[in-house]
């Protein structure tokens, strides 16, 4: 008999199902319980508003390895979209830019993810939330150009 407990052997079996239906899915489903392994799916990970900030950073440099690494285009496809997810979660919840990208890359990516709609819902959302943040961070940085800011 063997020394793995039934709940892993099911867990086990349970994971090689996902993966022969959906491997891209699951490949990020994996990556994502990784990082907290109370979530069951990259979406639930990266949708959950107690989600911290370390763990939305290992999360976007994880999906951002799947995105350069991914063995088949779909992977890297999905390893891009939670990548931007990842980075889109921490601005909205945070207030906080975890990524060097430029504005106009982090906006295309925010809306490619918002017109993905093979992406869950929850995640375009996300990305619908972060373009708002960056619109209202753009037009306060603008009000705060103002002759009596500038010359504070």
């Amino acid at each position: 008999m063997s020394n793995v407990p039934h709940n892993d052997i099911g867990q086990a079996l349970q994971w090689a199902l996902d993966a022969m239906h959906n491997p891209v899915t699951t490949t990020a489903d994996w990556l994502a319980r990784d990082i907290d392994p109370t979530q069951p799916t990259a979406e639930a990970l990266l949708a959950n508003p107690a989600v911290t900030l370390a763990q939305l950073r290992q999360a976007k440099n994880v999906f951002k390895t799947l995105r350069i690494l991914g063995e088949t285009a779909a992977d890297r496809r999905m390893g891009v979209r939670l990548y931007v997810a990842s980075i889109a979660a921490a601005l909205v919840r945070f207030n906080t830019r975890i990524s060097t990208q430029s504005d106009a890359a982090l906006e295309r990516g925010f809306r490619d993810l918002q017109e993905d709609h093979r992406m869950p819902g929850r995640l375009r959302e996300l990305a619908t939330a972060a373009l708002r943040v960056m619109r209202n961070a753009n037009q306060n940085l603008e009000s705060d150009d103002s002759p009596r800011s500038m010359s504070a």
